[in-house]
């Protein structure tokens, strides 16, 4: 009778610590509460972020190209990651940045400092869909077959984590994380690893994921294209117009127009939403511009840039491809372009809907709910990136969720409050 008592208090407790918690007090500070977009572009005031103990810049890792790069792309042919190593034996914490950004890219830094700070390992890598992985490392000549990414990442991180104990790092449980896109890989390659079984991840961490990856870039391209935004002749004229108003504001001096100051000044001038909209919606056009251009010069081929012409040469100016890659959104490159050669190469007959499964985290919603806790899902109840379908589907898939009530497309993750409770929830349980 005792161990029956006993059996059903510990179910209780369970079901009381898996219970959705409230965290519209949390960040009561947060200046952007009100504008998604706003809180998108210009994320978290300095004040307000983690203070560290000690900043520290990452030792890098190279993973070099086992194929033959193309003179043009040969800038990229190695892909670097970074590496954070406690001196005594600790948790591995493994971070994947999201679309475009590298592994020392400024929030992955951030990030890896807030949990190196709290005595992890830590190694970082840059996105699959950066000119250093799809040039150095994609198994493929157009990049962003997300199976093969996964799946080929996932090697990658195996082989340099066992790389990196031979080299004195001692570990104890690994977890994987991301942010974005990142986010979305990291769930994949954690159900990966429940079968493959190269790295033994305990938890994954998905920091502001879209639930589906083709949903999300129709609504960022939709940001250029209701505003407006077609090609490059009228992303020249508008880009020309925001210049001129952050040339012409008074406020803004010579000495704070430098990179670390960018988030100040674009929130100091008049630019609205609808501005901020057509910046996120151009930086997410760079990288199908990128994957289109890259995917040429490997075939040797294209009709989209190339336009039957050779294949520049390494000194070749690349302007005026780049300029009409930004005519490519990632909707008509992943449906006009991967999808086919995907079936023509893989010698497959996928239809479009099977081959959009491979970008939706429903695809994987039977590992997702097997794993209840293991599985943290933090994101914003404004996030930019998701529609209310998809925030139905998280309710209903994930039990250990938290979603803050505002802060956008990532920008509430530099949060001093919210880089603790990352860490803390990856801590629950007494898992570290």
């Amino acid at each position: 009778m005792k161990k029956i008592i006993l059996s059903i208090i510990t179910v209780l407790f369970s079901m009381l610590s898996m219970a959705e918690k409230d965290y519209s007090d949390l960040v009561k500070d947060y200046p952007y509460k009100d504008s998604a977009i706003r809180a998108t572009v210009l994320g978290t005031p300095k004040d307000q972020m983690y203070v560290f103990k000690k900043a520290k810049g990452p030792k890098v890792g190279v993973v070099k190209s086992n194929k033959k790069v193309p003179d043009v792309l040969r800038q990229w042919k190695n892909y670097e990651y970074g590496i954070w190593t406690q001196k005594k034996r600790a948790p591995l914490m493994i971070i994947i940045s999201g679309t475009g950004s590298l592994y020392n890219g400024t929030y992955a830094l951030y990030m890896a400092n807030v949990f190196y700070d709290r005595g992890y390992n830590v190694l970082t890598f840059s996105s699959t869909s950066t000119l250093p992985y799809i040039v150095s490392q994609s198994t493929n000549s157009y990049s962003g077959n997300m199976t093969d990414d996964v799946s080929n990442l996932y090697d990658i991180i195996a082989k340099e984590i066992k790389k990196q104990k031979e080299n004195g790092m001692e570990v104890s449980n690994t977890y994987i994380g991301g942010f974005s896109l990142g986010g979305f890989q990291s769930l994949k390659i954690h159900e990966l690893d429940s079968k493959q079984k190269k790295i033994n991840i305990k938890k994954s961490l998905l920091l502001n994921t879209p639930v589906d990856i083709l949903t999300s870039s129709k609504i960022l391209d939709n940001y250029l294209v209701k505003n407006g935004i077609y090609d490059a002749s009228t992303l020249e004229k508008y880009l020309d117009n925001i210049f001129k108003k952050i040339l012409f504001d008074n406020s803004i001096q010579i000495k704070d127009m430098n990179s670390e100051n960018i988030q100040n000044i674009l929130g100091r001038t008049e630019l609205g939403d609808k501005d901020l909209e057509v910046m996120i919606g151009l930086l997410f056009r760079f990288y199908s511009a990128n994957m289109t251009f890259s995917g040429e010069v490997f075939e040797g081929s294209g009709d989209r840039l190339l336009k039957g012409k050779d294949v520049p040469k390494r000194f070749d100016s690349l302007t005026d491809y780049f300029l009409e890659g930004l005519s490519i959104s990632y909707a008509e490159y992943s449906r006009d372009i991967l999808f086919p050669y995907i079936n023509k190469t893989k010698k497959t007959n996928l239809s479009y809907d099977e081959f959009k499964e491979m970008f939706s985290l429903k695809s994987s919603d039977a590992f997702i709910k097997a794993q209840g806790n293991n599985i943290i899902y933090l994101t914003s109840a404004d996030d930019i990136l998701m529609t209310k379908d998809d925030f139905k589907y998280v309710n209903s898939s994930f039990s250990n969720k938290v979603i803050i009530p505002y802060g956008g497309h990532t920008g509430i993750l530099w949060h001093k409050e919210i880089s603790k409770l990352m860490v803390d929830k990856i801590e629950e349980g007494g898992t570290k």
